[in-house]
Parts: C-alpha cells; structure tokens; sequence
C-alpha cells in the first residue's frame, strides 16, 4: 500500500479525498482532512512500525502492519455502514437519533480508523503488559469518556474485560485526537464501537394500562411508554451500529484480518467475498428472551440487531471456516507460541530492569505510545574498585573537572552522574513506541537466556510435537480422552510449569530446579512447628509431586542426550471462538413474508474439535550434541516415558 503522499486527490461531493491503493480493495478514499489531521499525524504512522501478526517464524512473507490493516477496517467500516444506513434512517423517525446519523457514521469511522492506535510492540505478544493490579488502564479510560452511564456499563462487565490494546487505543484516540469529539456522547459511542460494549438498556418498562385508569392517567402513562419504547429502539440501533466493528460473531475488523492474513501468508484457506456479505448486512427485528418479573419465566420480544440477507449465508460460513482454520492451525502452532513466549519474557526482564517504586510500569505506557514519550533511565556503576578510591582521595579529577562533574556538565547531556552513589545512569528516550524499539532494548539488555533466542535461531528449541491433534494421537488416544490418567498428566504438567514461573520466572524445567525445591522442604522442615500438620504434609506432597515430574523430565534428557532444560507451554484446546454465537446470526428471507431466522435452523455451522474445556502442552528441547537423535525416536520415548509415569 503507498503511502498517503502519494495518493491520487479527487473530489467526490465537495470534499476532497486521497485514494489509498490497496491490494485487496482496489482504492480506499478517505477525506483529506483525515489524511492530514490524523493518518498523517506520528501517532497512526507508528502503526507502520507495529507487525500485524506473529506468524514470521512460520510464514516468513507474513509481514504486514496495523497501519495498513487500520485502512482495511475503515474500507470495510464505511462499506458496512452504507449497507445499514437507508434502514438506520428509517427505524430511527420520531427519535433523538434522526438528526444524529451523520455525527454517529462520522463516530463510528473514526472509531474504526483507529481501533489499533494503541497497539503494543509485537501487538498482542505485547499487550498483556498495559495491566497492572491497580487497573489504571481502566480507570485512565473512564475518565476519558467522563460518562457515568460508560463505567457503569464498563464496570458491569466485571472480570471479562475488553483487550488491553482495545481500551488503550480507546485512551490514545481520545487524547490524541481531542478536536473530533464534542462531547462525552461522541466519546462515549467511539470507545464502545472499538471495545464492542454494546449499551445496557436497563429502564424500567412502564406499567400496562388498567380499566380503573382515568383518561389523563391513559395520556401519562401513553406518554411514559412512548418514551421508554424510544429509548428501548434508539439504544438497539446504537448496539447495531457497535455491533459492526466489534462483536462476537462477524465484524468489519475480523474481516478484514481474515482476508489480509491469509494472502500475506500464502495460507490456500476459504475465500471471503467482503463485497457480498457487506452488502447483506441488515438491521432485523429478532426475538429476545426477556427475563419474567417475579418469575423464573423467560418472555419474548422483538429487539433490533443486525441480521443478513440470505443471500451472504455462504460466505458467512467461509468467513467462519477461514478465521477458525487460521486460529487453529497457525495461531496455535509451537513456533508461534514459541516465539512469542520468547518475546514476553524480554519485555518481562525489560518492565522489570526500567521499573522503580514510583513507576511499575515505564515502558507499555500511553506516553511512550505519543509524541510526549518517556525517559527510561538505568544506572552503572560510574568507576572501578580502584577508581573509587582515588575518588574519596580527591586524586581522580583536577578542581575543574569536579566543578564540571558537580554541574553535570562533565559528560554527554545524555547520561546522568550520581556522585553521592558513584553512579552513571544513561537515559533511553522513548517515543511512538514501536517493534524495533523493543527489540534494541533486547540486544542491550537480552544478550543471553530464553529472549535472546529471538535472534539466535541456531540456538532455538524444537518442539517435540506440532498440533494439538499430534498431542491426542500421542497421549489421548493411548491413555483414554475421558480417563483420570490424561487429566492427572495435564494437572502435573500445569502445576511444575506454574511452580517453575513462580520461582524463576520462566516456564522452564532443569537441574536448578531440584536446588528449589530441597530449599523449600528444608525451610518447611524447620518452621514444622508454625505450621498445622495438613498445611505442612500439603507442602511436602507438592514437593514430592514436583521433584517426581523433574526426575521423569532429566531422564527423557539423559536417555536422548538432550539438554535438561525443556521449556514447556500450556495451551488451550481449541475452541471456535464463534461456538455459541454464530448460530444466533439472523438471517432475512424476504421470500418468506420477510421472516427472520436464526442461522443455526437452516445451515450447519462450524463446531470445535473440542468437547472438553481442557489444556494441553507443547514441550520444547535442545540437543546438546551434533548428532541429533530421530525427531520419531525423541517424539516418542517423551509419550512413552510421561505416560509411564503417570501413576509412579
């Protein structure tokens, strides 16, 4: 895609617009006052510098960014909302809303332009450090909405939270771009549209009419239920229109991530004509189960909500194939999880090296993501031993120099002395934080251990098997899928990862680990007598549990002269994110006296392969010499040895 300098301008209703080519939609023309005042702006060029997805260790050409992937959405957004919009003007006569169409389609591109403008490095490899126990993410977001009806909507959500790269692009359009929203309303339905909180409706419903009722009594209590039945269908077209960049079944941001993906990385899936399914879009009336007052009782109502035209039923089924073969067979393959395991654990000994007291967080913080940007600071020692004792002798430097040093004005502007601690502490500006910036911290700072195994690939691990489904060949299939036995080994395996995280803080199993533990059962033997007896044996059983699984461990290494430092990553059996959603699509058969039906009643959509809500682990070896044993030979003397084990 060239960049915005060099688009074609024309003119198109009296504004003038660029056109952006891209490869998949030909031309995508955005105002120029868009261009200037927000693509062009350093804050979304960053995005040019964020990777889109994870995939290179797989598919090296899977190079693409969220910048062009931002453009994507915002095509498609537009597209989307043109289909809805003749339907949204006319559900939306005698509302507040009718006069509002034109300010909601301008909220809802904004929103969809810059959906991904707070994306961490490494994007969601990154992510995940936005959080901290205090919830400040959170807090920073609703403050900038400053709506009340949007925290409590947000706080309602309780532990099933928005991602933490949704809320700070949230946080970064708001601020950024302060001019493009007049009031907490605008704010209010951007941030919903990127986050995908639909608004709760939760007015009470006025009371149904009674013989006793006098005439006025009838023209309040009309008035009243107008009034609510105004709210109810200005909130359900609101959710509508959410609903289309974010939701859990099909919107514009998927989409186009569906479609990018899989060309970048060659990847032969299911097509997905954007063009027909956009087009089917709708706004439908649906049934809604509606809880009873006082009852347990369930009734229904009619609700709007977005539906398609029978017509888009085909490519919605490719759009579902296409997003849970990619999930399935790419997001979850070990050189991924690999790779980005690598990745976290860098920005785990980066957030811990930069971290102070005052600040827990220093580098995945909305600063470094602006223009304000963020000074990271580390300290050296400033002298040598010896240096410090001519130093405190007043032999090191001539009165003049220590003037100099006093005024730190000795050295460089960019390093700081600390002459009370002898001390040197050299500053690492950073600003639109971005990938590359991530990984020269890393060649600094990650010369050894598990994240510099990001740049030396000849000394990366191998997994030992590559699919979940080469995960149930070997070990369910043997063992029984509905056994205790499979469950006790995943528990197992679980509990020494999480043992080994907390006290190394890496899900790695070797020799130091033993040192771990006979450390831990010689403390616990000491404090005996502080301890109740069931805490105490408790202690001693994990103990016991651990050490069997690291012996099991170092002696597939002995056995296959690997190294004895297996890494080892959990992971979720799979499950189509769109399970129990996407049957609920409806689906509008003009043909049929404009009926509504639920997707799942006319076709069979895609279901996981897998029934059980369980986990299963990849384990990662080295060799440690030059004559590698058989991939089939170390594949299976692991299974074989892990099963065996299992009730010793």
């Amino acid at each position: 895609m060239q960049d915005a300098s060099d688009k074609t301008q024309v003119q198109k209703a009296g504004v003038y617009r660029k056109k952006f080519k891209d490869p998949f939609y030909d031309y995508i023309e955005i105002d120029n006052e868009i261009v200037s005042q927000i693509i062009d702006t350093p804050s979304f060029q960053r995005l040019k510098d964020i990777r889109q997805t994870s995939y290179t260790p797989l598919f090296p050409a899977a190079y693409h960014n969220r910048y062009v992937h931002s453009l994507g959405v915002y095509h498609l957004g537009c597209m989307a909302f043109g289909s809805i919009e003749p339907q949204l003007r006319e559900y939306s006569k005698g509302t507040n809303l009718i006069d509002k169409i034109g300010t909601i389609q301008r909220i809802f591109e904004l929103a969809c332009l810059l959906h991904d403008v707070g994306h961490a490095p490494f994007s969601h490899t990154g992510e995940k450090f936005y959080l901290d126990k205090s919830e400040s993410l959170y807090i920073s977001l609703k403050n900038c909405v400053g709506k009340e009806k949007f925290s409590a909507d947000f706080d309602g959500l309780g532990t099933t939270k928005p991602a933490a790269h949704e809320c700070m692009s949230c946080i970064v359009g708001l601020r950024t771009y302060t001019s493009y929203f007049k009031n907490a309303e605008q704010r209010d339905l951007f941030s919903r549209c990127i986050i995908g909180m639909p608004i709760k409706f939760d007015e009470k419903e006025p009371q149904k009419y009674v013989d006793k009722m006098d005439e006025s009594e009838k023209k309040k209590l009309k008035k009243e239920r107008d009034e609510y039945k105004r709210q109810k269908k200005e909130v359900e077209l609101l959710n509508c229109v959410i609903s289309l960049l974010n939701s859990s079944i099909i919107d514009v941001d998927r989409l186009d991530y569906i479609i990018r993906d899989s060309a970048t990385i060659g990847f032969k899936n299911a097509q997905v004509d954007y063009a027909r399914l956009l087009g089917g879009l709708r706004i439908v009336e649906c049934e809604e189960q509606a809880e009873r007052k006082g009852s347990s009782r369930k009734k229904s109502q009619k609700k709007l909500c977005i539906g398609y035209h029978k017509s888009a039923i085909s490519v919605i089924e490719s759009a579902i194939y296409a997003h849970d073969t990619e999930k399935k067979w790419i997001q979850g393959h070990p050189a991924i999880l690999y790779e980005m395991t690598v990745l976290q654990n860098a920005m785990e000994q980066l957030t811990h090296l930069f971290s102070s007291e005052t600040d827990s967080n220093p580098i995945f913080s909305y600063e470094a993501l602006t223009e304000k940007g963020k000074d990271l600071f580390f300290s050296n020692s400033l002298f040598s031993d010896e240096a410090k004792e001519l130093w405190e002798q007043k032999k090191l430097f001539s009165s003049d120099a220590e003037a100099l040093l006093e005024q730190e004005k000795l050295f460089a502007s960019n390093i700081i002395i600390d002459s009370s601690e002898l001390t040197i502490i050299r500053k690492f500006p950073l600003v639109l934080l971005a990938d590359e910036d991530i990984l020269y911290l890393m060649k600094f700072f990650c010369k050894e251990g598990l994240g510099y195994e990001y740049f030396a690939r000849n000394k990366r691990r191998y997994a030992a098997w590559k699919s979940e489904a080469e995960f149930r060949a070997l070990f369910q299939e043997k063992i029984g899928d509905d056994s205790k036995n499979i469950k006790v080994l995943e528990d197992s395996i679980e509990g020494l990862v999480d043992y080994c995280l907390t006290k190394t803080g890496l899900p790695i199993v070797k020799r130091e680990i033993y040192s771990i533990l006979d450390a831990e059962q010689d403390q616990a033997e000491k404090e005996y007598d502080e301890f109740d007896k069931d805490h105490y044996e408790d202690i001693l059983d994990n103990v016991n549990k651990y050490r069997h699984w690291v012996k099991v461990l170092e002696e597939i290494a002995d056995e296959l002269e690997l190294e004895f430092e297996f890494l080892i990553i959990f992971q979720k059996k799979f499950s189509s994110s769109f399970r129990t959603t996407v049957g609920e699509i409806p689906i509008l058969f003009p043909n049929l006296n404009d009926s509504v039906i639920p997707l799942k009643n006319v076709v069979d959509v895609l279901r996981s392969s897998a029934d059980k809500k369980s986990n299963f682990f990849h384990i990662f070896y080295k060799s440690k010499t030059s004559s590698e044993k058989s991939k089939k030979e170390i594949v299976n003397v692991i299974s074989q040895k892990l099963i065996s084990s299992i009730n010793d």
